[in-house]
């Protein structure tokens, strides 16, 4: 007989305090969020406040077809009452961690459950391309029936700190993988679909979305990928408004990390007075950028304001700025 058991998040190792408090003391960190996620109608309170303009809107749907192609909710999300339920992962191998699918299955809960609420709702998963941390997406886990946990790694070509998502597929550990699940129920199938997704000369990206789209086919999940040039365009604006308003922002969130401290907790992403809410995409890499007097630098390389600004489409925004 199949036997489940609960763990709090609590008890597992590395849980944050404001993680904890955010879902188990959420009195306790109400001044830092505006609902409560335990109340059921927290979603539908917030859902009406999402607003973008109706020609980014358009261009993103647009831009989204490509990838999504006949896809009834990037048709839903044309309309300008429709809402996006977003959630993502980094495009990691053979599906990343399991976590990685139920996001996208609550993703999916949430907009029916808004829909049927009468907020017309789509859900998206937000493929992590632009990260240029291969060491965290080039490899995965996977448990042999001994329950013994073995790491995959696959080996990819491209360069240096260039993003993740259009890295090459050049050795993958296909052998490896069908050796470990030897025994398994539907093993057969599990191989079939990993081996057609993850083929070399794909990029790590266009594997990630192949497998996901089969495991999820049905469901009416729009996939994102920030790398795509057409959604660049449409993310220019966006990013050309948050650049000109970066003093004002990185002021707000050095305060917001010291409210954290105050209350004791930590800031949740390392943000410093020289630290900048953008990477910039230059000849097939991402590299980080930091500001002082007025300007921004990588390395000894200075970048005007004002050339910066002036191409908004090679901007990438860094993980504060990323969710909105």
């Amino acid at each position: 007989m199949l036997k489940t058991l609960c763990i709090p998040h609590p008890a597992l190792p590395g849980t944050s305090a404001l993680f904890r408090d955010y879902l188990y003391d959420f009195d306790r960190v109400k001044s830092f969020y505006r609902y409560n996620p335990n109340y059921p109608d927290s979603v539908r309170q917030a859902a009406p406040l999402a607003r973008i303009p109706d020609d980014r809107r358009h261009a993103a749907v647009a831009a989204l077809r490509r990838i999504n192609p006949s896809s009834p909710s990037l048709d839903a999300l044309e309309n300008p009452a429709t809402v996006a339920v977003v959630t993502g992962q980094q495009v990691s191998l053979f599906g990343g961690p399991c976590y990685a699918l139920y996001k996208a299955l609550t993703a999916v809960k949430l907009a029916r459950q808004l829909t049927a609420a009468g907020i017309p709702a789509v859900p998206v998963f937000w493929m992590a391309t632009e990260d240029h941390d291969l060491a965290e997406t080039d490899h995965c886990w996977v448990f042999d029936p001994a329950h013994q946990p073995h790491r995959l790694t696959a080996r990819t070509r491209g360069l240096s700190g260039q993003p993740v998502g259009s890295l090459e597929l050049e050795s993958i550990p296909i052998e490896e993988l069908k050796a470990l699940l030897d025994g398994f129920p539907f093993a057969a199938d599990v191989l079939d679909q990993v081996a057609a997704a993850y083929q070399p000369g794909r990029t790590l990206g266009e594997a990630f979305r192949t497998l996901l789209s089969t495991l999820l086919r049905g469901l009416d999940l729009i996939f994102f990928d920030p790398l795509d040039p057409a959604i660049r365009a449409a993310a220019a604006p966006f990013l050309t408004q948050a650049f000109d308003n970066s003093d004002a922002l990185s002021a707000a969130l050095l305060a917001r990390g010291a409210e954290l401290r105050a209350a004791g907790y930590h800031a949740q992403v390392l943000f410093e007075p020289d630290s900048s809410l953008f990477l910039r995409l230059e000849r097939g890499r991402r590299i980080a950028l930091r500001r002082s007097d007025g300007a921004y630098f990588h390395g000894n390389h200075r970048y005007e304001t004002a050339a910066l600004a002036a191409a908004p489409a090679a901007l990438s925004p860094n993980a504060l700025l990323r969710p909105v």
